[in-house]
């Protein structure tokens, strides 16, 4: 009877126990998830500003009366206030030739600073451009008199002198001529420098935006390309942000870059850079496999890149200064350190932290630390089963740890075995899941809003890897049901069961798994898996291990360090990733952007979509141990609508990040002559006609701007005509002063001679498909207001056809385009790298 009635109290009191025990275990996991996420929080907030703080601070700028030999910031930007005064220096126009005038007073100047045993070589190498314009190289060689050997290999620096299109260039590339031109005076003046073992080239070249033309004629036809041993190329596409090291012709030239003081390189840039085809003089140099050099220059955030933005004012305080610097203490120790043998036998992984230091190993050691750390993996994974398993078999023995799944199940080591498979499973599923969540969500917004991430790294950022996040916690609570319900079967208490070893190993096959990619790839480009294996992949060893030793103190029996060390752990690969794909972003979307038309504006989302979610997967596995699916689901979800609310109603073109144009005017005006010999006459026009034609990039509708600009301006756009949704042409009606004035012949023994009189230009061609012999008198008058044409008569020919073709490209001679700059506040002109915006095609038939 007692037995009975004890029996019966015994119940409800392990009843009322298990609920008081399940309640406090459910407040503890909250607690414990608050705790986690605000630690996950403040890791975010010190990676992401903390790294943009660190990574791009610059130095003071240094005043114009600090000594000549030390680089001035101030001094550059002297040069570049009297370089850009001339506006567009587009290749065979006034801007041009008179930069050439500048630069080449501004080099004399500085070599007659010199008072010790240096000569200054200046050479003007004069070359035809695929126009037939006649262009200028500048190129100076300082080297020592006492030397009376000429061919000594040589440091050439070089950068190009030419701009587009109705822009200043003072980024591209202004701020690479004026850097230059303040290390050259800072080399003169420097004692320590007497240039006996290794000259110095300078190259101003000509003509680079139009196809690399300057650096072509100088690599193949030069007197001293033979000389030239090393090169720093310097090409910029703004100058409103730190420099970096963006590629170079050998991987071992970055160990001499590791010694400046702000080192800026990483090795996806090069591989990028490659794969997407940046074009620059640099591209010329490194085809000579001969050359060994370097390609620095200011690409971050590009958005005024061939734009009339493009002027000084964007320019940094500091940055100019910063690359001024580290390209001293790189030029110095090229020209006193003579024949440094290069060994390009292996390849070589380099990366800048936050960029105070360069991180330079070989491929090798990268591959050899990852086959290492998955033999660690898998001989500690096998230990840690098979001594659990014969420990918790002893006779006699009982588990002090509640969780123990050796006194749960029949079958343990099946069930082990099997939860490491789902967990493993689960993993790479969810990634999987989280990609293509992504991946969705870069086809709706490629619909939609299609560069809704314009302008903005950050929100790019965000708005890719939080539908990754959630696709992930999603996948994961599936599997996580999957789990349990697999448990069930075999015990009834399953939910109470802690499988920290499990998901533990599980996680290290999943990074074992990217390491096996990283491995067969051998390549560069996956060094980023490097960074976090070996900061994740010990610290989860350590647990399995420390939970083995340890798992029956009661002070690791609620595992509080195996949520948090893993997100503690992960702060440098996290920091360092954040960086570099901003950095990444903060190139490419400016650069790529205006390539895509509409139709290709899924590949932009795309592009950017990879270089957010891909680095993100190695982030993931650590959300795995939360357990609270539900809650941060939730914190997730409302974060992505906060992000895409934001995308939507934001304005994605700014005045600092603005959408571009590009207008061409076209006339078209036919002059006809009827003529006999030995006499002289006017010619009377034919027909005329002029259009418009406009280009807008990044995938925006033309016809909706073209029609508020219409509204806005009071000119009634005539006959437009849309071949595309980016791509309109309608009726040139602004008044522009057409090219041709007047055209006389005066008939001579056996040929003609025409008299074109027409606008002050530099781009005038006379050409004919007729089978005559055409002599242009007065070609080299350059720029002229007339143009005489000798033509010898063929007496087989009735009809002669001559084409003249004017180009222009101030803005002042376009009313439309002074008008729609003025009125499209975030809409901006983009240039081309030789005159083609207004284009004046005029035919001359003269009829025998």
């Amino acid at each position: 009877m007692t037995e009975i009635v004890e029996e019966t109290v015994f119940i409800p009191q392990i009843s009322n126990t298990n609920q008081i025990h399940q309640q406090s275990h459910n407040d503890q996991h909250l607690k414990e998830f608050i705790l986690w996420f605000v630690l996950l929080i403040c890791l975010l907030l010190l990676a992401g500003p903390c790294a943009h703080h660190l990574s791009y601070s610059v130095p003071t700028r240094k005043t114009r009366t600090i000594a000549c030999h030390v680089f001035s910031e101030e001094r550059a930007l002297d040069y570049l206030i009297n370089l850009t005064q001339y506006g567009s220096r587009v290749r065979n126009t006034r801007g041009n030739f008179d930069a050439c005038d500048y630069l080449i007073l501004q080099i004399k100047r500085i070599c007659s600073m010199n008072k010790r045993h240096i000569q200054c070589e200046l050479d003007l190498q004069n070359f035809t451009d695929s126009q037939h314009n006649q262009l200028q190289n500048i190129v100076v060689r300082v080297s020592n008199t006492l030397n009376k050997s000429r061919n000594i290999p040589s440091l050439m620096l070089t950068a190009h002198y030419d701009s587009v299109e109705f822009s200043p260039g003072a980024g591209d590339d202004g701020s690479g001529v004026v850097i230059i031109l303040e290390l050259f005076s800072n080399l003169i003046n420097d004692l320590t420098i007497n240039f006996s073992n290794v000259p110095l080239i300078i190259l101003f070249t000509n003509a680079e935006e139009g196809g690399l033309q300057g650096a072509t004629a100088f690599i193949t036809d030069h007197r001293w390309r033979f000389n030239v041993r090393h090169f720093l190329s310097i090409d910029s596409t703004s100058c409103n942000e730190v420099a970096n090291l963006l590629r170079t012709t050998s991987p071992q030239l970055v160990i001499y870059y590791s010694r400046v003081a702000r080192p800026r390189a990483n090795v996806i840039l090069q591989k990028i850079s490659k794969k997407i085809g940046i074009r620059s003089d640099y591209v010329v140099f490194n085809s000579d496999h001969f050359l060994l050099g370097y390609d620095f220059g200011f690409f971050l955030d590009g958005y005024t890149y061939h734009t009339s933005l493009d002027h000084i004012s964007t320019c940094k305080q500091g940055v100019i200064q910063e690359l001024g610097d580290n390209l001293a203490i790189l030029i110095r120790n090229i020209l006193l350190e003579n024949n440094q043998q290069i060994n390009d036998a292996e390849p070589l992984i380099y990366f800048d932290i936050l960029s105070r230091y360069l991180m330079i190993y070989k491929l090798s050691t990268s591959i050899l630390i990852q086959k290492s750390l998955i033999v660690f993996i898998i001989i500690i994974g096998i230990i840690r089963i098979l001594f659990d398993h014969i420990y918790h078999r002893q006779p006699n023995l009982s588990c002090n740890d509640f969780h123990c799944i050796y006194f749960r199940f029949k079958n343990p080591l099946t069930i082990r075995i099997l939860s490491i498979i789902i967990y493993s499973i689960s993993n790479i599923i969810s990634m999987i899941g989280g990609l293509i969540f992504s991946l969705i969500l870069a086809w709706i917004l490629s619909k939609t809003q299609p560069v809704s991430w314009y302008g903005n790294s950050t929100l790019a950022i965000f708005l890719f890897s939080l539908p990754c996040l959630i696709g992930f916690i999603i996948f994961q609570y599936l599997f996580d049901l999957l789990h349990r319900r697999i448990l069930r079967k075999s015990s009834q208490n399953s939910n109470e069961i802690h499988f920290n070893f499990e998901q533990n190993i599980s996680i290290l096959i999943v990074y074992s798994l990217s390491m096996v990619i990283s491995i067969y790839s051998n390549s560069e480009f996956f060094y980023i898996t490097l960074i976090w294996s070996i900061f994740i992949c010990p610290l989860y060893l350590a647990l399995i291990v420390i939970e083995f030793i340890l798992h029956w103190k009661q002070i690791f029996e609620k595992n509080f360090y195996q949520l948090y060390l893993p997100l503690l752990i992960s702060f440098f690969p996290l920091i360092h990733t954040i960086e570099i794909v901003n950095r990444i972003l903060r190139i490419f979307i400016p650069i790529l952007t205006p390539l895509f038309s509409y139709r290709w504006i899924y590949r932009g989302n795309l592009i950017i979509f990879s270089t957010v979610v891909i680095p993100t997967l190695f982030f993931l596995p650590i959300l795995q141990r939360t357990k609270q699916f539900f809650r941060l689901l939730s914190i997730l979800l409302i974060s992505f609508f906060i992000v895409i609310i934001v995308a939507c109603i934001r304005q994605q073109f700014t005045k600092n990040h603005p959408s571009t144009f590009y207008a061409k005017h076209i006339s078209k005006s036919i002059y006809n002559a009827e003529t006999s010999m030995n006499n002289s006459f006017n010619i009377s026009l034919l027909s005329q006609q002029s259009s418009i034609t406009v280009n807008t990039y990044h995938g925006l509708v033309l016809s909706p701007i073209l029609d508020q600009f219409s509204i806005k301006s009071a000119h009634k756009l005539y006959n437009k005509t849309c071949f595309s949704s980016t791509n309109c042409t309608f009726d040139d009606s602004f008044n522009r002063q057409l090219a041709v004035e007047h055209i006389q012949i005066e008939s001579m023994k056996k040929k003609y001679r025409i008299r074109i009189q027409h606008v002050l230009s530099y781009n005038i061609r006379i050409s004919s498909l007729s089978n005559i012999k055409l002599t242009v008198q007065n070609q080299f008058d350059i720029p002229r207001k007339e143009t005489i044409v000798d033509i010898i008569l063929n007496s087989t020919l009735s009809i002669i056809e001559v084409d003249i073709k004017i180009q222009r490209c101030d803005v002042n001679d376009s009313p439309f385009l002074l008008l729609f700059t003025r009125l499209m506040s975030n809409i901006v002109l983009k240039g081309k790298g030789f005159c083609q915006a207004i284009d004046d095609d005029t035919t001359l038939i003269i009829n025998r």
